[in-house]
């Protein structure tokens, strides 16, 4: 059975007023294949592409289960701050960190329920401050999280929801560690959610640990939402391939993804030598600058955004149409999340793949991941770049022979020392000759005389 709105799925009617205000009408496949076994208090274990609506998966029925666990006057909750958060969300970077934190607060701005967002590099004095004002829901990076743990900012004992999004991301960036050891802080009777786009043996075998007899949603593999073009280019053609996609004056919303963040400097330097809009979005931006980059893009004061893989999970940006992948990313998943961030405004989306001829093999694996062809488009730009040919080619010239061939190294190095000796043999010959007229005028001085004794000249003593 197809479930056409959110009442059907349980959610509260002061939540479906938010979103009916939002224009969200009708839930997406995996809001309504999750919500109502997350609101019935099941944990949850959801394998979906990046940008099908996972954020309100889980925001919904953690709001709604919160509304219905209202606690009393006389309750605990109300003496002690820290006991008033009662659900939290870990995401493995700060951009998605704030995207979720966005949706929770306009998700309760008509509810009592209040959100609070914290993540690293950044004032935690402020976020201090944040948490010992209240807050039910946090959502944070793993890292900061456990830096207020240790500053007794907030407390998790009397968590009962914990959502781990984008867990293969999560597992990728290292940080299994830290989020084991803020399972181990909350209690066992627990609600826990386990969101990913792929399902690799290491996320199955974190699920197995956090989660009990869980709801599944979606299988082993995740098909593309987008179909890309993937184009045979060598890498020193991407430039000119991506500069010829750009021609199209209606390809705005454009997000490149590099390699490294030197690659991705290079690309946002060609692009704006060619007075196109561009920003620039890595790892070490400050945050300032990342946001400038992004508001840049969802503002349309920015054609292009150029990013590592930074920006490649969660982020909900309606203005990005079109996903060139520059560089293939080092994890094959990955080219699921980033062709994921197409299309979240509209229906219209479309994306793109450079793949060097190194990157031919990988491409093939990503493809049957993807259950896409692999098949490659020639490079538009290769016949122009090529060399032309104009005219007849002339004839090879026939090799010098005889008086004309060449010196060999050896007969060349001889002449270089028979050269070095007749300047040495010049040189000594010139002193020799001073040397002789020096003497010459010594001898016609008087016997007796006192001369000038130089180098090589022994003075006369004149008769005895």
């Amino acid at each position: 059975m197809v479930v056409q709105d959110f009442k059907t799925l349980g959610v509260d009617p002061l939540l479906i007023a938010f979103l009916t205000r939002s224009n969200i009408t009708k839930p997406t496949e995996v809001q309504a294949g999750t919500i109502t076994a997350a609101i019935t208090g099941r944990d949850i274990v959801a394998v979906a592409p990046t940008g099908t609506g996972k954020t309100l998966a889980y925001l919904l029925p953690i709001a709604t289960r919160l509304r219905a666990d209202k606690p009393s006057p006389d309750n605990k909750h109300f003496a002690d701050q820290r006991a008033r958060l009662r659900a939290i969300v870990l995401a493995p970077t700060r951009e998605l960190a704030q995207q979720i934190g966005k949706e929770a607060e306009q998700l309760l701005g008509g509810t009592v329920l209040k959100s609070v967002v914290v993540w690293g590099k950044s004032a935690i004095s402020t976020q201090v401050a944040a948490l010992k004002a209240g807050a039910d829901i946090l959502v944070g990076t793993p890292g900061r999280v456990r830096e207020l743990l240790d500053l007794d900012a907030c407390s998790l004992a009397w968590i009962n929801m914990v959502v781990i999004d984008e867990a293969d991301r999560m597992l990728d960036m290292g940080f299994t560690p830290q989020v084991r050891a803020l399972m181990e802080r909350m209690p066992a009777e627990r609600q826990t959610f386990l969101f990913t786009a792929t399902l690799r043996r290491a996320v199955e075998d974190l699920a197995n640990e956090v989660v009990r007899e869980p709801f599944r949603y979606g299988g082993n593999s995740t098909a593309a939402r987008t179909i890309p073009t993937a184009y045979d280019c060598r890498d020193a053609a991407k430039t000119p391939l991506l500069l010829h996609l750009l021609k199209e004056p209606t390809r705005t919303g454009v997000l490149v993804f590099t390699r490294t963040r030197r690659r991705a400097g290079w690309v946002a330097g060609a692009l704006k030598r060619h007075k196109i809009t561009t920003g620039l979005l890595h790892g070490d931006r400050s945050q300032k600058q990342r946001e400038a980059a992004l508001d840049g893009l969802r503002t349309g004061a920015n054609r292009v955004l150029v990013a590592t893989d930074v920006a490649a999970r969660g982020l909900h940006v309606p203005a990005i149409r079109c996903v060139v992948n520059y560089d293939l990313p080092p994890m094959d998943d990955d080219v699921i999340h980033r062709i994921g961030r197409a299309g979240h405004a509209s229906d219209f989306a479309e994306s793109f793949v450079f793949v060097d001829v190194q990157d031919r093999a990988r491409w093939s694996r990503v493809a049957l991941a993807l259950e896409i062809p692999e098949a490659l488009t020639p490079d538009p730009e290769a016949a122009r770049l090529a060399p032309k040919k104009r005219g007849i080619t002339p004839a090879p010239k026939p090799a010098p022979t005889g008086v004309n061939r060449p010196l060999r190294r050896s007969t060349k190095v001889i002449l270089a020392l028979r050269g070095r000796l007749k300047v040495a043999k010049t040189a000594r010959e010139n002193a020799a000759a001073q040397k002789g007229r020096l003497r010459g005028k010594q001898s016609n001085k008087p016997i007796g005389a006192k001369v000038n004794v130089g180098k090589g000249i022994k003075s006369n003593p004149g008769a005895r």
